[in-house]
């Protein structure tokens, strides 16, 4: 059974890239800023201090828009950063500030931020279900990360309405998402 749900979470990976890849940039961009729009009003983002949130690569949902008006309201903003098979959170302080990391993705330098502090999560990911599990590019960085930060802190998953499935066959390693935002709609798991 373990070999079926590996298989099938590769074969889903495999085809929601395939969509996602086969946006064009101005689709990629409008819904990007849907997405963003709906990120504005939901009362976990706004209440957090500190919010993590990611720097878009491969198509993904670009939110950079919504997390550096965050940043300049005064609140701070984290990005990932991959140290060996770990991800930790690092306050952004600007483009100049960062370097491409191991996957290419843009990282901030400077030192790790204090997991504890993290409020809420915007997280990226590959493919999304309906009960609020993700599939991600499969080295499981986010699942460990996530399971460090404290119990009331409140993740957000972040994608376009093309991946988002019926089921991902989720691990007893995969951490739930408490809500998804696509350009389309919010839900709350």
């Amino acid at each position: 059974m373990k070999g079926y749900s590996t298989a099938k979470r590769a074969d889903l990976r495999r085809w929601v890239l395939e969509l996602r890849s086969a946006q064009s940039p101005l689709e990629v961009a409008n819904r990007s800023e849907l997405i963003c729009a709906t990120l504005r009003h939901i009362p976990e983002l706004q209440r957090a201090r500190t919010v993590m949130a990611y720097a878009a690569i491969k198509q993904e949902a670009d939110i950079n828009e919504y997390w550096l008006g965050l940043r300049d309201e005064g609140k701070t903003v984290v990005l990932p950063r991959v140290n060996g098979n770990d991800l930790e959170a690092v306050r952004f302080d600007g483009w100049d500030r960062t370097k491409p990391g191991p996957f290419g993705i843009r990282e901030p330098e400077g030192e790790p931020f204090p997991p504890e502090l993290i409020e809420a999560v915007l997280v990226p990911g590959v493919v999304f279900d309906r009960c609020g599990y993700r599939l991600g590019y499969g080295k499981g960085y986010y699942d460990r990360f996530l399971s460090q930060l404290p119990a009331t802190a409140f993740f957000c998953g972040i994608a376009f309405e093309l991946q988002l499935v019926d089921e991902v066959f989720p691990t007893d390693r995969d951490v739930r998402m408490h809500a998804l935002v696509t350009e389309s709609r919010f839900i709350r798991f």
